[in-house]
């Protein structure tokens, strides 16, 4: 069971990870949100709507509260109000023991490509890992270009996703799950690196690009489970895109 001092240091990551979704165009305006679950609880931390939103790049850490999976708006005070699709983050749970933390963004690239139906294939290797290993393992697609505001919702978008990291959600955005907020909101990066490359190599004509040979995706991949780096990997990110915020990165304040 998680105590004070680990859910408040939970509660900085999860307005860290919006500051960062946010300066990488991951989050835009005042759409988009970040949740994690509390290790050892049935509680959530999830970035709640205050009643004037700036937009998630000015989240600080009083706009992240601790709630149940199924608590209601009438659990918040304050003016806060629950992301609207709250069944988002609360079915992935449900559905999924092994996530810890889900974020769901609308970053341009991966919306274009779930518009135009363009797969996620492995074409790069070592130039970024992370984004090998989303297209290796697969990005699903969910059909519907609809809000996720009910728990038969959520429910889909889960099924659609099953085991996969990453999800595109077509017309809407996307959403993303890690074992700890770090890693999920590096993925929601490198989906929109993997997304980025492929709209970029569709658009050179008559292009056709390589997929990667087996034997290299396994040595790429071998590395990565002897080393543990796949973990290492998301965590050392994070550090850079956390540094690169600079002041951006004081959570106690919306400036």
């Amino acid at each position: 069971m998680s105590g004070p001092a680990d859910v408040e240091d939970l509660r900085m990551q999860v307005a860290l990870s919006c500051r960062i979704l946010a300066a990488t165009g991951c989050v835009r305006e005042i759409t988009g949100h970040v949740s994690a679950r509390v290790p050892g609880s049935n509680q959530v931390l999830v970035r709640c709507r205050p009643a004037q939103d700036p937009g998630v790049q000015f989240t600080i850490s009083d706009d992240i509260k601790l709630l149940r999976l199924d608590a209601t708006n009438a659990d918040l005070s304050g003016g806060y109000a629950l992301p609207g699709e709250w069944p988002l983050h609360t079915e992935l749970y449900r559905a999924r023991a092994d996530v810890g933390a889900v974020v769901h963004g609308h970053p341009r690239s991966s919306l274009l490509c779930g518009i135009l139906g363009l797969p996620m294939q492995p074409v790069i290797g070592a130039y970024d890992p992370g984004a090998m290993e989303l297209a290796v393992r697969g990005v699903p697609v969910y059909p519907r270009a609809v809000l996720i505001s009910t728990r038969e919702l959520g429910s889909a978008v889960a099924a659609a996703m099953a085991d996969a990291d990453a999800c595109l959600l077509r017309g809407h955005g996307v959403v993303t799950a890690g074992a700890d907020v770090q890693q999920a909101t590096i993925r929601a990066i490198k989906l929109e690196t993997l997304a980025d490359l492929t709209l970029r190599l569709r658009s050179v004509a008559d292009a056709r690009p390589a997929l990667l040979a087996a034997d290299d995706i396994e040595d790429v991949s071998a590395f990565i489970a002897s080393r543990d780096a796949a973990t290492t990997y998301a965590h050392w990110t994070w550090d850079f895109y956390r540094h690169s915020l600079g002041k951006a990165a004081d959570i106690s304040r919306r400036t």
